[in-house]
């Protein structure tokens, strides 16, 4: 009967142990498990954080290339305008030049023909 006892007392001390070093090796690995968890959440908020930060600056990056296309579109443009004016202007003083000559022309032959009498 003392050794039964005794036996049953040995036993659960054994099992007790080794229940107890079981579970402090589940709740030390839970608590690293959070630890990781916390780490990569971190992590992930802060290249979330990188990240829009990043495409705050691309989006002000390709706004201010947008507005210096336009810029450069605008220029063109107005330089196209001048020229086609140029060109207008040009012609039509081709043509004055023309009507010119001819009438010096005309006169030149009415000139000759005053002076033939």
């Amino acid at each position: 009967m003392k050794t039964r006892i005794l036996l049953s007392i040995v036993m659960t001390v054994f099992f007790t142990c080794i229940a107890g070093h079981t579970f402090a090796q589940s709740t030390q690995t839970d608590q690293e498990q959070e630890k990781q968890i916390k780490k990569a959440d971190k992590e992930r908020l802060d290249d979330a954080v990188d990240l829009k930060k990043e495409t705050r600056k691309d989006a002000r990056e390709a706004k201010e290339k947008a507005r210096k296309a336009r810029r450069e579109d605008k220029a063109a443009s107005r330089a196209a305008k001048q020229a086609r004016k140029a060109a207008k202007l040009e012609a039509k003083t081709q043509k004055n030049r023309e009507k010119a000559d001819k009438q010096a022309r005309k006169a030149a032959k009415a000139a000759e023909k005053s002076g033939d009498y």
